[in-house]
């Protein structure tokens, strides 16, 4: 029987061939095994003690509608390398408390809780999503963020200019799109069942947040929620175009009981809407002991939301707030609204 014709013309080739065969595939390069490394890189002793024990309240990660940066359980991981006690996931289209018991089951030592915004996606001001969240360990109500009234009149739509979509579908675009959400009614007061999410979430000890609504809305949410008797309110990203408020206006909301939560954005190179010296002085206006600091990080464009929040601390320190101050707003704060026990100091 005739040769195989590759070992007849090239014999040396052939037997190549078969060692190639025979030789275990080339592994892709594989993550360090420190994967979190690779987030706080560069950062130095001052830095970790720093961020030890640091809460963030706001962070966004997949899974997601938009895409983001990275994912709850990665966060969680990096977070915990890093000293972070705890975050909350905050995701404007699904309740994900229930998806957070798996992350904490895999990162022990982590406090990692999820929460509920009510946008349309879960029924609107919907009392039903509330008890799921809270009863699933969510620790934050936010009002609507997308789907507010108050965002559609500030962007002109219910979406994101910078935030890709994962998919082109697009109810708000149907011929049964339902119109933007205020807490107001048509008698332009605040409709009952927003009365029985403050009940939720004041029975449960837990945090209501402002999410995109306007400043009259604002107002009125937090006097009524402090009548429903909700201790926990937080009003989201004071500066951001959506919220706007002034100094005043922080002090005022303030002044009726609610925390004021700073985000990094607004720092960023694509927002460019506010200097460090306006933060430090509507923290001074307010007030560190009613003051949270939160990054709002997880897009792609931004930096990781755990080296974000060690830029966003530095610059405040750079600037002239007390160290005591941040660790005010940064552990002691956000770690009392969640309702996690007070944390000794770490030593050196």
């Amino acid at each position: 029987m005739a040769a195989p014709l590759v070992a007849a013309i090239a014999p040396e080739a052939a037997e190549a061939a078969k060692t190639k065969e025979a030789a275990p595939a080339a592994q892709a390069p594989s993550a360090p095994e420190d994967a979190a490394a690779s987030v706080t890189l560069w950062w130095n002793d001052d830095d970790r003690e720093l961020m030890h024990g640091a809460c963030d309240l706001h962070v966004h990660l997949e899974p997601c509608m938009f895409t983001r940066q990275t994912s709850e359980l990665e966060f969680a991981r990096f977070a915990l390398k890093a000293g972070y006690r705890a975050a909350v996931s905050k995701c404007h289209h699904t309740l994900n408390a229930d998806r957070i018991g798996s992350v904490r089951q895999q990162v022990p030592g982590f406090e990692m809780f999820g929460a509920v915004v009510l946008n349309h996606f879960v029924g609107g001001l919907n009392p039903y999503a509330v008890e799921a969240s809270i009863g699933s360990g969510g620790k934050i109500t936010w009002m609507p963020t997308m789907h507010a009234a108050n965002h559609v009149k500030t962007f002109g739509s219910p979406s994101y200019a910078r935030l890709s979509r994962k998919s082109d579908l697009n109810a708000a675009e149907l011929p049964s799109a339902r119109p933007p959400i205020s807490i107001f009614g048509e008698n332009g007061k605040i409709r009952p069942e927003v009365h029985d999410i403050l009940h939720l979430v004041a029975k449960s000890g837990t945090i209501l947040a402002t999410g995109h609504l306007g400043y009259e809305e604002m107002k009125a949410l937090i006097r009524a929620a402090r009548e429903s008797g909700v201790e926990k309110v937080v009003v989201t990203h004071a500066e951001m175009e959506v919220s706007n408020l002034s100094v005043e206006q922080q002090v005022e909301l303030a002044d009726m009981g609610a925390y004021i939560e700073h985000v990094i954005l607004p720092l960023l190179p694509l927002y460019g809407r506010l200097s460090p010296e306006q933060y430090v002085a509507a923290i001074k206006a307010v007030g560190p002991e009613r003051t949270i600091l939160s990054t709002d990080c997880g897009q792609p464009y931004n930096p990781h939301p755990i080296e974000g929040m060690r830029q966003f601390v530095r610059t405040l320190l750079y600037k002239g707030v007390a160290k005591a101050h941040i660790d005010l707003m940064l552990k002691r704060n956000p770690a009392q609204l969640l309702g996690l026990e007070p944390q000794a100091a770490r030593s050196r």
